[in-house]
């Protein structure tokens, strides 16, 4: 996908040779609740409000269960036990809390479930998910695209194809460009995921990969009656409604 009026701002860095960033300016995993006041770069060339989003949502259900495989910076109470995790509750009945290292500082969150319910309602709502589900303002708190992961798995070419569309983008290639032939899609076969800090190779999936196992397989069906139950009792239910995950 290429942006060509922003082509010449970002001229000679590989990463923006398309014209797109990588990441926004208060960075790919940073809660967006820090939007204004935090940014990777000491010296940005934009403003925020240039910044146009693109945000993967994924099935609560399977992001938990993944999260329990590989943490990242999130930590909490049997994170190591995958029989139970991720392990909603302790044994006193009470929220098993998670911490989460961003780049801003650490975030606090009652469980996993509830850092879900956190991070993605920073893009959903006007204002903070609340927990008794009163008062929430489901307009969008500024513009931004969220996506299911699902679909971009299932229908890459279609998905990337309207999203640069509503990015201003044009789908194609730079004259220089010799990874694709003109005209064509690039299907990204291997993980997209790489670096360290995604896990070891046998815990990322590649495309054919990610059509079995989400294809096949409910997420819901590695978590007991109990956990299920917990999980229903956290996750936001507007969330949930508004990508079909309920």
């Amino acid at each position: 996908c290429q942006n060509p009026h922003r082509v010449e701002k970002f001229n000679g860095n590989a990463k923006r040779g398309h014209g797109n960033e990588w990441q926004t300016r208060w960075g790919k995993h940073t809660p967006a609740r820090y939007r204004t006041t935090y940014s990777t770069s000491k010296n940005p060339k934009y403003s925020v409000d240039e910044v146009l989003p693109i945000v993967l949502v994924r099935n609560p259900y399977g992001w938990m269960k993944s999260m329990c495989r590989n943490p990242y910076t999130a930590s909490w109470e049997g994170i190591s036990n995958s029989k139970t995790c991720p392990k909603l509750k302790k044994g006193n009945n009470q929220w098993n809390e998670v911490n989460v290292k961003f780049g801003p500082g650490q975030t606090h969150h009652k469980s996993l479930g509830h850092l879900f319910n956190d991070w993605y309602g920073d893009y959903f709502y006007s204002n903070s998910t609340k927990d008794d589900g009163n008062e929430r303002n489901t307009t969008a708190p500024f513009p931004r695209l969220i996506i299911r992961f699902e679909d971009i798995i299932f229908f890459p070419q279609e998905v990337t194809e309207a999203v640069c569309k509503c990015g201003g983008g044009t789908l194609g290639h730079r004259a220089d460009d010799q990874d694709v032939a003109n005209g064509t899609f690039h299907y990204v076969v291997r993980s997209a995921k790489a670096g360290f800090g995604h896990g070891p190779q046998s815990h990322r999936n590649g495309l054919i990969d990610s059509w079995i196992r989400y294809g096949s397989v409910d997420p819901q069906s590695e978590y007991s009656p109990h956990d299920l139950a917990l999980a229903q009792e956290v996750l936001d239910p507007l969330i949930m409604d508004a990508f079909a995950y309920s």
